[in-house]
């Protein structure tokens, strides 16, 4: 049995930049997401699960563009510099000034993202690499149209220790 275990780290909402938090890789079973305080001022922001090399193992963005049929959501990968194929989704139902939570789940054979815990539909992404490779989540984004305010981050929701054996399984003989 996995024990998934998790914290939050506070991240100051006042800071517009793009927090990162190191990771050890990831098995079937863990979760990771944030917490932000959405405008509808914002043009696209996302998250990045990337790899040692910064190659983006999975991205999701939300972009409101009218240049690629936005608001929509595109979820893809990176190895360097250059991007896999695309899956795009419908935009979330987002709220101008209220926060809002996505997770990411690493499933058997994919990652599915949640809105405020309800998986968003079209919103699953098969592996095209070993979850063992993520070393960091890094959130991005929050450009501003005009003089609005951008995302501002809040929280991560990471894994932690969920490689380590339960205690209560442990064979005292061995």
């Amino acid at each position: 049995m996995i024990l998934i275990h998790f914290f939050k780290l506070v991240i100051f909402s006042f800071s517009p930049g793009n927090p990162i938090a190191n990771l050890v890789g990831l098995v079937v079973g863990d979760k990771l997401g944030f917490t932000a305080t959405y405008s509808s001022s914002t043009t696209r922001f996302g998250v990045n699960l990337q790899d040692a090399d910064n190659n983006y193992v999975f991205r999701i963005a939300f972009r409101q563009a009218g240049d690629i049929g936005g608001p929509i959501s595109v979820m893809s990968s990176r190895t360097d510099g250059i991007w896999g194929a695309e899956s795009r989704a419908a935009f979330p139902a987002f709220e101008d000034g209220v926060e809002f939570c996505i997770m990411i789940e690493c499933q058997f054979d994919k990652f599915v993202v949640s809105f405020n815990g309800v998986p968003l539909e079209g919103v699953v992404f098969p592996y095209r690499y070993d979850l063992a490779s993520v070393a960091a989540i890094k959130l991005w984004g929050g450009a501003a149209k005009g003089d609005g305010n951008a995302i501002f981050w809040n929280t991560f929701t990471l894994p932690v220790a969920q490689h380590n054996p339960d205690p209560a399984e442990e064979d005292p003989e061995n």
